[in-house]
């Protein structure tokens, strides 16, 4: 974990955090701009709905980086010393999908738009999140002899220490960039019924995760070798197929 600035005991500027405030800050500034953030009106509500979305976020995303990594939650604490990196894209996505809703429809934003709408720059925030996992080191590769590999030797890194492995993080940070190119250039030209933008976001960060999976050095394995998170990932492919299809089905534009 690379430390920028250090304030005070624990408190710090990591890197890691620091790339997740960037990629928040980014999708907030475009969500902004889309033409859809004004015909919904969204701005008297936007600062809730992202408190309330970075809040589920983190819980989401943690606790399914415990359920898969349950030697790294040694105390309590462990649980909320998110600045040390150690998330879960796929659990903060489900946590956002669960608890977002219900806010939506308490102050009558039309959910499935809404959600359509972020699903146009949450690929963004997620790759430039990458990047932070990257310089932390969590998220690593399997060892590799490749000439691109990274070798990391910050005591403080998550990944092992002095052996070349795959930068799964950058491999990642790339393919969510042209998933964010694709629905920003082609899947909100293409997809004009409701929810079939962010089905086509699930999916494709869902299968992003399921292939990247198999690149990582820090997941463990069942008998079909298979990791928790590709499971996850193939139920949101599903769900997503069905939503896709059930949307594009629909009457309602």
């Amino acid at each position: 974990m690379h430390t920028l600035l250090h304030i005070y005991g624990p408190i710090a500027i990591h890197s890691y955090g620091l790339m997740i405030a960037i990629g928040l800050l980014l999708f907030m500034f475009l969500l902004r701009k889309d033409p859809r953030y004004k015909a919904m009106h969204l701005e008297p509500h936007f600062s809730v709905i992202v408190m309330i979305g970075i809040i589920a976020a983190i819980i989401g995303g943690r606790l399914l980086f415990f359920f898969t990594h349950p030697e790294q939650l040694k105390t309590l604490f462990s649980f909320f010393a998110f600045y040390e990196g150690g998330f879960s894209i796929l659990g903060s996505v489900i946590g956002v999908l669960v608890t977002l809703p219900a806010y939506l429809a308490y102050v009558k934003i039309p959910v499935i738009p809404f959600l359509d709408l972020v699903s146009i720059y949450g690929p963004l925030l997620q790759s430039v999140s990458r990047i932070g996992c990257f310089l932390a080191g969590c998220c690593f590769g399997v060892p590799t002899t490749a000439p691109w590999g990274v070798i990391y030797t910050d005591p403080h890194s998550i990944a092992p220490l002095y052996v070349c492995v795959h930068p799964t993080q950058l491999y990642s940070s790339i393919l969510l960039m042209l998933i964010f190119a694709f629905q920003y250039f082609v899947g909100r030209k293409l997809f004009q019924k409701k929810g079939m933008l962010v089905c086509s976001y699930l999916f494709l960060i869902a299968f992003e995760r399921f292939i990247l999976d198999f690149w990582r050095g820090d997941r463990i394995l069942d008998a079909l070798h298979l990791s928790v998170n590709q499971y996850v990932a193939l139920g949101i492919m599903g769900a997503a197929s069905i939503g896709f299809v059930l949307s594009k089905l629909s009457r309602q534009s």
